[in-house]
């Protein structure tokens, strides 16, 4: 069966597996490492590292990171953050061979029949893998990835044996998620100092060569292509009864489901959530009263109008309408469902109190049969066919213009269009954000034909035509942008002067005699926690939180000054509330399972770092010196 299985990775199962493993080890999956004796950068025991192997996981880091500002992705170091995984990666599989670790096929067969996408009503369904085998395509291997996963989970249980939490730090680590400070600060605003700046013409050009990269432009290309588009192909493609009834089995159970509902009315008597044991007995007993009615033949939707406390529903008789799972909250949805239509619940307690439910009708939910659904059934195969017709017309275009026809020629009436001229990460008119397109219009030189280049609609043919390389404007094309950006750097440098200046005096007369002799405003953050995102006032500061709880009534100045938004700030502690321990006990487990969680993750690491450093140490581990640049 995994001879099959490998062919079907772009099935929504396995693209979900392919998630979880890139949350284990994102270069995984990129598949190849190994096997290549040309462009060599690294050895790692023996095993070769590519520079394609380094640039495909590059590639496959940036796209996490896309839409993020250019400047700090280029921070991120992502080509050696992907060389170290890589690294990482032959390690681990070479360090569970040397221990034995093995994954059979039995195990990674076991592994197949436990994943959503060939389960039907809880169980392994055989028909959906042959339903997959009969339709989907061959895009990559499958059995490879899943088996580095189980090694990696087995390798980390070995490595993480024996770690556990103590009750000690379960305490020390509450006490410090809890306590609370309440900060007094005193912002400078670097808008403030930016008062009477001024910049020459030398200093701009001076500033525009020392901050080349963010004003200069990047490599632009202009492409000729042709868009084998599926809307042009769908009237030529046909759907066979037999394809239409193997994509209908593929996606019944997650495109053409209705979700099982009911439509329920129901009574609420509200309960405070602080509410005493007097009161909660009171509630119970008007809830259980109003049941004993509403079961005596009464008038449910009457009974609800006059007695029900949410607003919501009580002036339409209770009734909810239809809703489905996971809409009300657990006990109520358990009652719900349980019920056959007409028949009346239990009292059913929920943190808004407790309800009597009534069942008006349930909709089981389930597939949709297939004459329901054959229109669009028959719609997506048409879609699916048409995008293959443009595959196969785009291939034999392509063979055309190798065989030395104009891409013109070759198209035979077909537009042939033109994109402006963009950059690597820009969006392209008429195409989009395609990485694949842009791809290959920089790796080409001028005239050379692209391979073919899918997407969900449309199938791309393109040559570019026109190069401008990266380079930086003169000065008069950005004066603007330098000029604002030159006065903004030395006002927050003015500001960071000042705050400095402010906190030497505060060390000697303390921070509110310093803000007045300053001229300055002293404000408060109000009480906030270790784990509270923002302080209240300022942007997010997570130096200063931490620094902030390490202050106390004896030293209660803050050791700096720190950066918010340009501006700079100076804080020292007002008051300290130690953390409130009637929380701990109802917080136990989760910190229990957050502080091992956490724990296991070190350990992992650093066992990763050994096994680099006994590689480095043994002359196993070689890389080239500028690979990483």
């Amino acid at each position: 069966m995994l001879r099959f299985l490998r062919k079907y990775s772009n099935s929504t199962g396995i693209k979900i597996l392919y998630g979880l493993l890139a949350g284990l080890f994102i270069i995984w999956g990129v598949g190849a490492v190994g096997g290549q004796r040309m462009d060599v950068v690294a050895r790692v025991g023996g095993q070769p590292i590519s520079r394609r192997d380094v640039e495909r996981a590059t590639a496959a880091m940036q796209r996490r990171f896309e839409g993020m500002p250019a400047d700090l992705v280029r921070s991120l170091n992502l080509r050696e953050r992907a060389l170290d995984q890589l690294i990482e990666d032959v390690l681990i599989r070479q360090e569970a061979e040397r221990l034995g670790l093995r994954v059979s096929e039995a195990e990674l067969i076991e592994a197949i029949t436990r994943m959503p996408e060939f389960q039907e009503d809880g169980r392994f369904s055989r028909e959906r893998v042959e339903a997959v085998l009969r339709y989907q395509r061959d895009r990559g291997e499958f059995e490879d990835q899943l088996r580095r996963s189980i090694l990696f989970q087995r390798l980390q249980s070995l490595v993480t044996d024996g770690v556990h939490v103590s009750d000690s730090e379960i305490d020390e680590r509450y006490r410090l998620d809890h306590l609370q400070v309440n900060l007094a600060f005193v912002r400078v605003a670097a808008a403030g100092e930016e008062k009477g700046i001024s910049v020459t013409d030398d200093e701009l050009t001076k500033y525009l060569q020392d901050h080349s990269d963010r004003y200069r432009i990047p490599t632009k290309v202009r492409a000729r292509y042709i868009a084998y588009r599926r809307a042009d192909f769908f009237a030529q493609a046909d759907a066979p009864e037999s394809a239409v009834a193997d994509y209908y089995d593929l996606h019944k159970n997650d495109k053409f489901t209705d979700p099982e509902q009911v439509h329920a009315r129901h009574i609420l008597v509200k309960v405070a959530a602080d509410a005493g044991d007097t009161a909660k007995a009171a509630a119970r007993k008007k809830a259980e009263d109003l049941l004993a009615k509403a079961r005596g033949d009464g008038d449910f939707a009457a009974l609800a109008r006059k007695n029900s406390d949410d607003p919501g529903s009580a002036a339409k008789g209770g009734d909810l309408g239809f809703f489905g799972r996971g809409t009300m909250t657990p006990a109520f949805e358990a009652a719900a469902f349980a019920l056959e239509p007409g028949k009346v619940s239990d009292v059913v307690e929920t943190p808004f109190g407790f309800h009597v439910i009534k069942v008006e009708e349930h909709k089981p939910g389930g597939p949709k049969p297939l004459d329901a659904v054959r229109d669009e059934v028959v719609d997506a195969v048409r879609g699916e066919r048409a995008v293959e017709l443009a595959r196969k017309q785009a291939e034999a275009d392509r063979r055309e213009v190798v065989r030395g026809k104009s891409l013109a020629e070759a198209a035979a009436g077909r537009a042939v269009e033109e994109t402006p001229p963009f950059a690597a990460t820009d969006d392209i008119p008429g195409v989009g954000r395609v990485k694949a397109f842009a791809d290959a219009a920089f790796a080409l030189r001028e005239g050379e034909v692209s391979d073919l280049i899918a997407t969900d609609d449309a199938v791309f043919l393109l040559a570019p035509f026109e190069r401008t390389e990266a380079h930086l404007p003169p000065l008069d094309e950005v004066r603007d942008r330098v000029a604002t950006d030159a006065r903004r750097e030395r006002a927050e440098a003015a500001a960071r002067t000042r705050g400095q200046a402010l906190l030497a005096r505060a060390k000697e007369v303390g921070l509110e005699k310093a803000a007045e002799e300053a001229g300055l405003k002293v404000e408060e953050t109000g009480f906030f926690e270790r784990q509270t995102a923002t302080i209240a006032g300022l942007p997010p500061m997570p130096e200063l939180r931490s620094d902030a709880l390490t202050l106390t009534p004896d030293a209660p100045l803050a050791p700096k000054v720190y950066a918010a938004a340009g501006d700079t700030v100076v804080a020292a502690l007002r008051e300290r509330k130690a953390a409130d321990p009637s929380g701990l006990a109802s917080a136990k487990e989760t910190l229990r399972d957050t502080l091992l969680q956490q724990k296991r993750q070190a350990v992992v690491r650093g066992y990763l770092d050994f096994l680099k450093d006994s590689a480095l140490r043994a002359g196993r581990l070689d890389v080239q010196a500028d690979v990483k640049g």
